[in-house]
């Protein structure tokens, strides 16, 4: 504290600390005498023998009841000593560009699959209904499929509608009759069973949850 006469005491320190300490001891009703600490420092462990010095070793000791100062708190600190609530935050930060936000596009409903899955389902489905109308075709005679009662003929139309039904996940009332169309049938709604639900259990993350650009390369 700066003075044109000499001063003694805790009269020799001015500022916050010494304020909040002062008004401290007027709520509490207690008497303090304020000194220095003989290394000057906050306190730190020190590497090599572990000891606590500055304020810390103070306290530890037993040579000081309190001690007021912009002392940070610290997991190492806090076990051996106790804090009173802070009375200044500081922080540091990393301030890096806001990212920007990419809204959904037309066609963002196909982003759950990748594009050589929607190849592949593409090229399954039309292998499919090619597998269904030539073994349903060789197998004419037993009315693999029926369009209706009174037809007794066969056409592709079936076999499509039929890949067409898996994939939309639609009933249809075309139906095989025989084992093998069976068969190739119910192995192509399974197939499909499990594409639309890996579909549909990622759809909505990819059109509810922003897509976010990293703004740090």
């Amino acid at each position: 504290k700066k003075s044109d006469k000499p001063l003694y005491g805790n009269d020799r320190f001015e500022g916050y600390c010494i304020d909040l300490l002062r008004e401290l001891s007027t709520i509490l009703g207690f008497s303090y005498e304020i000194r220095l600490v003989e290394d000057g420092k906050y306190g730190a462990q020190e590497d090599a023998s572990g000891q606590w010095n500055g304020m810390v070793r103070e306290l530890i000791d037993h040579k000081a009841d309190l001690a007021v100062a912009p002392l940070a708190i610290t997991y190492v600190r806090e076990k051996v000593i106790d804090f009173s609530k802070p009375f200044m935050t500081l922080g540091i930060s990393i301030l890096y560009r806001k990212p920007n936000g990419t809204n959904p596009g037309v066609f963002s409903f196909l982003n759950p699959l990748s594009p050589d899955i929607w190849m592949y389902i593409l090229l399954a489905y039309l292998g499919v209904s090619c597998v269904l109308f030539v073994i349903a075709s060789l197998q004419s005679i037993h009315s693999s499929f029926s369009l209706a009662p009174s037809t007794s003929y066969f056409s592709s139309t079936p076999a499509w509608a039929l890949s067409q039904a898996a994939v939309l996940q639609e009933s249809s009332e075309l139906m095989p009759k025989a084992l093998s169309t069976r068969i190739v049938g119910g192995i192509w709604w399974f197939f499909t069973l499990i594409i639309i639900s890996s579909y549909t259990a990622n759809l909505a993350a990819f059109l509810t949850v922003e897509r976010m650009e990293s703004p740090i390369d």
